[in-house]
This record gives C-alpha cells, structure tokens and sequence, in this order.
C-alpha cells in the first residue's frame, strides 16, 4: 500500500461497495470484476472463480492491525463471487487456522508489503502491481484506450513506475513526474518516457493522469476535463481541481484487492 489506510477510511468501505461498482462501470465501461479481469490481461471464461476460499489473516506486525481492514478485503472479494473468511487469530496462528479451513488463497498485509498468496500455486499476488494494473486499466477504459495518447504519471514510487512502464508498453506517451528525479531517471533508463521537470506545468499540459503519489494537486493547475486515475492516498484533491476534473476514479482498496483476488486465482488456472 502506498499510504497505510486509517481506520475511519477502511470503517466506510463495506457499506460502499456497490455505489462504488456502479460509479465505475459508469466512468469505465467495467464493473469492477470486469476491469480485475483486463487489469490481469485473462478473459472471463478463462477462471471460474465460484468455490475458491479466501481467507483475509489479520497481521499485528508494526503500527498494527487496521480496524476492519480484512473484514473489507473478505468483502471485495465475495462481490466477486468467491468464498471468503477472516481468522479468528491472527499472524502465524491465523495463517494456520486459514490452512486448517482450506483457504485456496490467503490475504495477509503487514506495514510494507499486501500479497494474496496462492496456497495451491505457491505464488502471490503483490498489492503494488494490482493496484497499477488496475488504475491502468480504469484510465483505458475511461479514456477509450490509451495507444499514442499522452499519459502523465505523478509520482515514481513502486505503483507509479509500474503504471508507467504498463501504459509504456500499451503505446502511450508516458510523461513522469517525481520530486526525486533519481526515481524518474532510473524508470527512464529502462523505458520509453518523458521526464516533466515541473508538476504544475505538466498538469496543465495533460487530460490524462494517473496519480500516484501522496502529495497533493493544485485545482489550479488541474486543466479543464482531466480524467484522473488516481490511487493515491490521501484524497489529493482541492475543491478547484475536482470541479475542472471530467473524472476522478478513485477509492481506498476496492480495485487493488480485485485484482489481486483475480490475479491470485489465475496462478492455479490450467492452460
């Protein structure tokens, strides 16, 4: 996760869910089991994600467990019509007692890394990749693809370079802005981007933006009709930049966990 989530922030998610799906298939053409799926590049009738077990361990390592945090994660993934519990214990004790039930898949976040760990594959799903796929795949849906268009992309952390190099190789334009340019420079060494020297200048250049650092936008510098794919927390958005914005697809978990829910499922997927 980019920023650790709060406990207000995972306490609103549950009651959520569905205005959430129907504002996404409104932005992007894809309810969020539909974008999971093109986020992981597999058609639908590829996985038959009915009978697969889900368990969401809760982890106390660091600054400790999130107030409903994995009882959120059980419930983005039953929307997606899969099987899923949250332990009883948690930690080594949790994953246990999810192995004991049968857990197909095991959720487990700690301060650093959020995996969905295929049990039955011996492979996980990483947070930072799904939540990058994912936002990717809203802004193409949104934008009715992204071939030979210009992409800017704040920040060059981990769901940012990954974004980056995904809508590169989809044939965007990708300009990338980070406040430290050793970030951006190492991205740029290994694919085919532009670095903005400026954030403003380069807000006010694009209608295509995936936001994925913490910091937040200037309205003024928000060019009228951006769509924004935007991951990042906390909500960056003054009133100005939401009013000029066409679109701000946006939500704490929901897209992340769907996709790494599908992308875990596929690791056991026969040829």
């Amino acid at each position: 996760m980019m920023t650790r989530l709060t406990d207000d922030i995972v306490e609103k998610i549950i009651g959520s869910l569905d205005g959430k799906n129907e504002a996404l298939i409104s932005q992007t053409g894809m309810g969020i089991l539909d974008l999971a799926y093109d986020a992981v590049g597999i058609a639908p009738d590829k996985i038959d994600l009915r009978g697969v077990k889900v368990a969401a361990v809760p982890v106390t390592s660091g600054l400790g467990v999130i107030k409903k945090f994995s009882e959120s994660v059980a419930e983005i993934v039953r929307k997606l019509g899969m099987e899923a519990f949250v332990t009883e214990s948690a930690d080594v004790t949790g994953l246990a007692e999810a192995l004991s039930a049968g857990a197909d898949i095991v959720f487990m976040a700690d301060d650093i890394k959020f995996i969905a760990l295929n049990i039955r594959a011996g492979r996980f799903s990483n947070n930072s990749f799904a939540t990058a796929a994912g936002y990717v795949s809203a802004l193409k849906g949104a934008a009715e693809g992204l071939a030979g268009k210009d992409v800017l992309v704040l920040g060059a952390g981990r769901v940012g370079s990954i974004a980056a190099e995904l809508m590169a190789g989809m044939g965007a334009c990708v300009t990338v802005y980070d406040i430290d340019e050793k970030k951006v420079k190492d991205l740029s060494d290994k694919t085919d981007i532009k670095r903005a020297e400026d954030a403003g200048a380069a807000l006010s250049a694009h209608t295509l933006v995936l936001n994925a650092s913490p910091a937040a936008i200037d309205g003024r510098c928000v060019k009228e009709g951006t769509i924004f794919s935007s991951p990042g927390l906390p909500f960056p958005f003054d009133g100005l930049g939401m009013k000029k914005a066409r679109m701000i697809i946006h939500d704490p978990l929901d897209i992340g966990v769907a996709v790494m829910a599908v992308q875990s499922a596929s690791f056991s997927r026969r040829p």
